[in-house]
């Protein structure tokens, strides 16, 4: 008897488990008047990976071209803060391994050159996909999408600190390198 009620238990215990960790996700039911809503170039191919900074962002306006200057310019700043944050880690990483507290010039000499060649970098940002929208009203809405290459940003980061005498005697190029590749790579 002691046995049939432990197996009944057991059995019991294990059905409310499979239960309770296999319910699927419940859908959150529209409130009346809301309409879902398709988010332009929200798919994996739109966002950054291993080898490209990406973002998208809109623009609106009563002019299709002011509406693309807009979404072009917001998307800018997007990477710029997203890159300058990435090389604040590659320059904080490097100067820890590198240990160049005696000389904290190099980190913020590295920090600086940093924010020069990313904001030329910027300059070059490839159109990835775009899309405009004509609005009920007759206003515009522009959606683009734009990456940069981070092989040809850390490229362009090795250039600059071989131009500066100041910077190519202290740096170790490899070391900063393999950092680069490290933090921003992932």
């Amino acid at each position: 008897m002691k046995q049939l009620f432990s197996f009944a238990a057991a059995a019991l215990m294990v059905s409310m488990l499979t239960v309770s960790c296999g319910t699927a996700r419940k859908t959150v039911p529209a409130v009346e008047g809301e309409q879902e809503v398709a988010i332009v170039f929200n798919e994996p191919k739109y966002h950054s990976d291993k080898e490209f900074f990406r973002d998208s962002q809109s623009g609106i306006s009563k002019d299709l071209s002011a509406a693309k200057k807009v979404a072009m310019q917001n998307t800018r700043q997007s990477i710029g803060a997203m890159v300058e944050a990435q090389i604040g880690l590659v320059v904080e990483n490097y100067t820890t391994n590198e240990q160049t507290d005696s000389d904290s010039s190099v980190g913020n000499d590295l920090e600086e050159l940093g924010r020069t060649v990313v904001n030329s970098q910027l300059s070059g940002l490839e159109i990835v996909a775009e899309k405009a929208f004509k609005l009920p009203d007759g206003s515009y809405r522009y959606h683009v999408c734009m990456q940069l290459s981070k092989d040809a940003l850390g490229d362009a980061l090795e250039e600059a600190i071989e131009k500066d005498a100041k910077l190519k005697l202290k740096v170790k190029k490899n070391s900063f390198r393999a950092i680069y590749e490290e933090v921003i790579k992932k």
